[in-house]
């Protein structure tokens, strides 16, 4: 399957996906699925150079993500994909991306936000999606970095 890993993380493109996942995986074109950033050109122009050179960088919104996706899920080609938030994993889960596990990356703590691991903390919104998403058959973990023990969300999420 292409797609060798799907990342939760707020901040998209950074040291951690470039220079660990990227070359860990062997992943050769990364795909940003969020519409915000798939209408602000400028910070997808920021994202495609923050990439290796070498890399392709595509930025879709969910609906175009979703169909990209599950074309790149049919191919060989070792893809990353990367989205800021549960809610976009959970909609490209619903369009038929085959989504066996969804890493959670960053995900920044703030206001009616519960911090489920060092660098993860969730709205009860996002909770609920993350949720959803393992209802679906989408097993969700925490793996900051390759070379750490996957965690499983079920195992920090206390159901409240």
């Amino acid at each position: 399957m292409g797609l060798r890993l799907v990342r939760i993380d707020d901040r998209l493109i950074h040291g951690q996906v470039v220079a660990v996942w990227l070359r860990a995986l062997g992943a050769e074109r990364i795909v940003i699925v969020d519409d915000a950033t798939a209408r602000d050109e400028f910070l997808r122009e920021v994202l495609t150079l923050a990439a290796p050179q070498g890399v392709p960088v595509e930025v879709c919104d969910v609906a175009s993500g979703a169909a990209r996706c599950i074309e790149l899920a049919g191919t060989p080609e070792p893809v990353i994909v990367l989205a800021r938030s549960p809610r976009t994993v959970l909609a490209l889960r619903q369009a038929g991306v085959p989504i066996e596990v969804v890493d959670l990356g960053g995900m920044g703590a703030g206001p009616g936000r519960r911090r489920l691991h060092k660098t993860i903390s969730v709205s009860p919104d996002e909770l609920r999606e993350l949720r959803e998403l393992e209802q679906l058959g989408t097993r969700v973990e925490i793996q900051i970095v390759v070379d750490d023990r996957p965690i499983p969300f079920q195992s920090l999420d206390s159901g409240n």
